[in-house]
């Protein structure tokens, strides 16, 4: 019998209604309680609330990093994708296929890459930039995600997050005949601040929960945009018009 953690055909949901979480469909086959789910870019809100609360956001990076060539970026463009800065360093990506992210495994971040493309002020969403965000993170706190746990992770409940999942606990995508997708190597990567995390589903919730309360204050908001009535996961929160 193959692993239940990656037999194709399962998914669960759970829905916010009437100020609380309900669960839409319950746990099963591979999203069976313990299993660890990507949070992909939703990572990034840990970096964007972390900076928020520990740094001056309008401070230049170049004055924690003095090597990235622009020094007119600040803490606030990477927070808000408002740098200038590419999704991802020109030629990483390009293809279709494969992990991007592979190569850079184990590697530094490229500095020579630290560019932008656009003018700076624009939204554009950036993989680079919030990976020069943890950078930064790990240059005033020793490390990013041990900066993240104490203050995103631990005063949200969140106690099973992980940058280096146990791949027996990951929940595994499928696709034709059945074959598992590798996921990318984000986590041992310098990107990994901009989607390396996993956690129980339970947790991932937990944390749209504690970011989205209403009397939250906004510094847990900067990693989600408002459109409408929808709240979604981004690198930009717009608070709802009075």
């Amino acid at each position: 019998m193959g692993d239940p953690r990656k037999t194709s055909g399962h998914w669960r949901a759970s829905v916010r209604s009437s100020g609380a979480w309900r669960v839409a469909r319950n746990a099963c086959g591979p999203y069976s309680t313990g299993s660890l789910v990507e949070w992909g870019s939703i990572t990034k809100g840990l970096g964007g609330i972390t900076a928020c609360l520990t740094l001056d956001v309008d401070r230049p990076v170049a004055d924690f990093l003095p090597q990235v060539p622009d020094a007119s970026i600040t803490i606030a463009d990477l927070v808000h994708d408002t740098s200038g800065l590419p999704r991802l360093p020109s030629g990483m990506g390009d293809s279709p296929v494969g992990d991007p992210y592979r190569a850079t495994a184990g590697q530094p971040l490229d500095h020579a890459a630290v560019v932008p493309v656009t003018p700076r002020g624009e939204y554009v969403y950036s993989n680079l930039g919030y990976a020069l965000l943890g950078e930064v993170l790990d240059h005033v706190h020793g490390d990013w995600f041990e900066a993240v746990r104490e203050h995103v992770l631990e005063p949200a409940g969140i106690h099973s997050a992980t940058t280096s999942p146990d791949p027996d606990h990951r929940v595994l995508a499928r696709v034709i005949f059945g074959k598992t997708i590798t996921p990318w190597a984000l986590s041992g990567s310098p990107y990994a601040a901009a989607g390396g995390v996993c956690s129980a589903f339970a947790d991932l919730c937990r944390y749209a929960e504690w970011a989205l309360v209403d009397d939250a204050p906004a510094e847990r908001r900067v990693s989600w945009q408002r459109e409408g009535r929808r709240r979604g996961s981004t690198a930009r929160y717009e608070p709802p018009a009075p």
